[in-house]
This record gives C-alpha cells, structure tokens and sequence, in this order.
C-alpha cells in the first residue's frame, strides 16, 4: 500500500504544501507588521498583550519554510536514483529560480539602504560591505532566510547520498537534527558567532526534521489522513494531545516575551529558545497535517481554499518584495496618533504588505513572465494555471 502511495506521489505536487506556504507567509508578515508596535505600543498596556501575541505566537513563518523546503526535497528525490545529471539539474534549478531572485533583492535593497544612510554612516569601501553583506545574507533583515535556504541547498546532496546509501540512519536524523544545533546555540553562548541566525546550524533540526518526513510522509499520511475518514479513537486522540501541546507551547512561548517586553522579568537564554524550537516544530507538523485534512475533506476548487493555494505558491516573491512596500508605508506614518489610529495604522500595513505584495508578484508572473523569474523565481502561477487543481495533488518538478 505504501509503494502505491510513493508511486503517486513521485514528481508530484502536494496542494496541502501550497496550503502550508500561506500559513507561513501570513505568519511572517504578520511579525513585521508589527514589529515596531512591540515598542510603540508599550505606552497602552491594555492593547499590547494583543500586539504581543500576534509578534509572538505567528513567528513560525521561517521554521516552517525551512521544513517545507526540506520535506519537499526529499520527497521529490529520495526515491531517486543519486546521479551526476540529477544534482547538475538541481543546482541549474536552484541558481535560477532562488539564487538569482537573491543577488537581484540583495542589490536593491543594499543601494536603497546605502542612499538613505547619513554621509558618515557609510561603509570605508562601498565593494566591500556589500560584498560582505552578500556572502552573509545581510543585505536587508529578512534575506537570512535565503541565505540559510542555499546552505541546505549545499548540503542536500550530501545529506541524500548517506539516507540512501544507510537508510538505518533515517530514525535517528531527528534526534541528531535537534543535538546539532543545540550545540550549534551552546557554543554561540561561549564563543559569540557573528550574525548566529544567518547559519544553517540555527535551524537543522527543521531541515532533518523535514527530511524525515518527506521520506516518510506516504505512510505518515495514510495513518493521519484517511481518505474515507475512518480513523480509530487512538489516533483521534493522539492528533488531539499533539494540538493541544502546541496551543499551550506556543502560549507560554508569548507569555515569556510579554513578561520580558512589559514587565522586563528575564529568563535564561535556553528558556525563549526552547519553547521558540518546540513551538515551531509542532508548527510544522501541525499545519502539514491541517493542510491535507482539509484537501481531503473539502474540494479544492473552493475559492477560498484556491486563492490561499495562489497565495502559497507566490509565497517566495511576496517574502521577497514586502519589506519594500511596509518601507515605503512607514514612511507615511501620522505624528501625533492616537491608539485608536495606531491600531488602524498597524492592520493597514499588515494588509498592503500582504495585498500589495500579492499583487506585485502575481501581476509579474502573470503578465511579465520573461523577465518575474529574475526577481520573484519560479512562475508558480503559470504552474498552477496550466496543470489546474486536483484532488489533493497536482504535478509539479523541483
């Protein structure tokens, strides 16, 4: 029954990792639209536990692209054979449609931070900071994430040939996922490491994690999702305890950000770090399995179900391109507001970002497709709209 499973999979696209994406991205833009309200709004004590939550308890957007780009990687090639061709096609693949896309923002988001500087904030040699600034994914606050993205891309291969050659060591790449990088955080805390979360070892444990179950999700999904609903009491209960950990974990998580924000009650390092690990991995897992749930319960031309399928496929452009548009929306920003505006003003920039940037990227992919691979990657559109929805899966190519 697996086998089938894994031959219907094989070189497929899943509509639930699309679903996954516009978790993610809304999480993601939801922290930077209220980035600035973790200070600004500590002058209304009684509308920043809401401002909290929201930063805190939706920072899984990062996590969960990392776990979905490794889950989709090991999916698409496990159950290939590992040839020169193969990973001489994989690079060309990711050099155009992530690489590019990253020299192309990191340049324009250097320069537009390199004019906007004071005269004497500006670097010794223009080459090399932003030589630099490239080769750390420092270019602009949210481009680590890309950063990270074509670390792993290095180690995929590598990571391929040991699953496939010791398939043995497949159960164990979790645990050792989780030790690598809480040494990786340990050692940080002996030996500073510049810009610690720009490294890949800040976030392996999500990386092997989706290794994992990418290789394993055909028969990971026929024991969570059973097509025709029939799943026994054991396992409601299991997905049941397993949703009601991450509600709480991710809970506590915002409250020890509230009590350190508002009330300045600090706790050890490991504390916010741990339950921002456990938090993000239930995240993961969570929504992956929401996702199918839902494709197999509802069909997926439904509009609803079909525009946040949109969403998640544009997900890499608009992660690209939004820190522009909630730029240029600050600047615009009213002195003297009052909360009521401020309020207003914050779930204003969280929907232009999303909006705008929705827009931008579907409006290139749709109407500018030969030149949109070169800033937002992969028309993910044009895949969508020629393959057109299926039940629960849809073919794609990584």
């Amino acid at each position: 029954m697996e086998r089938a499973i894994v031959a219907q999979l094989k070189g497929s696209r899943l509509s639930e990792i699309d679903l996954v994406r516009a978790i993610a991205i809304i999480g993601v833009l939801a922290v930077h639209a209220t980035s600035f309200s973790t200070v600004e709004m500590l002058a209304y004590p009684n509308s920043y536990p809401v401002y909290n939550f929201i930063n805190i308890f939706l920072k899984f957007g990062t996590p969960v692209f990392i776990f979905l780009s490794s889950f989709v990687l090991f999916l698409n090639y496990y159950h290939r054979p590992l040839s020169k061709e193969t990973i001489l096609l994989f690079y060309k693949k990711r050099w155009i449609h992530i690489i590019i896309p990253y020299l192309v923002f990191s340049t324009i988001y250097y320069l537009l931070v390199y004019f906007t500087r004071a005269p004497a904030d500006l670097p010794a040699s223009f080459l090399l900071d932003f030589a630099h600034k490239l080769v750390t994914g420092t270019a602009y606050s949210h481009l680590y994430f890309v950063f990270i993205s074509i670390q792993f891309y290095l180690l995929f291969p590598i990571a391929l040939w040991l699953l496939q050659k010791w398939p043995r060591l497949l159960p164990w790449i979790i645990p050792f996922g989780l030790l690598l990088q809480w040494l990786f955080f340990g050692l940080n805390e002996r030996i500073p490491i510049p810009s610690v979360g720009s490294w890949a070892f800040s976030y392996i444990s999500f990386y092997l994690l989706g290794a994992y179950w990418g290789i394993r999700y055909p028969a990971i999904k026929q024991w969570s999702v059973d097509n025709q609903g029939r799943i026994s009491p054991m396992r409601r209960w299991v997905i049941a305890a397993f949703g009601l950990v991450w509600l709480l974990t991710g809970l506590w998580h915002a409250s020890v950000w509230f009590d350190l924000r508002m009330a300045v009650i600090v706790r050890p390092l490991y504390v916010y770090t741990l339950l921002w690990n456990v938090y993000t991995i239930l995240s993961a897992l969570l929504f992956l399995w929401a996702a199918a749930k839902l494709f197999n319960r509802f069909n997926p031309d439904r509009i609803w179900l079909a525009r946040l399928r949109e969403l998640g496929s544009l997900s890499f452009g608009i992660y690209l391109i939004h820190p522009l548009i909630l730029a240029a929306y600050r600047m615009l920003r009213p002195d003297g507001a009052s909360e009521t505006s401020l309020h207003l003003w914050y779930g204003g920039g969280f929907l232009l970002a999303l909006l705008g940037s929705w827009a931008a990227v579907w409006f290139a992919h749709r109407y500018l497709p030969a030149v949109s691979g070169l800033f937002f990657g992969k028309n993910e559109l044009r895949t969508l709209r020629d393959e057109g929805i299926k039940t629960n899966a849809t073919s794609t190519s990584t």
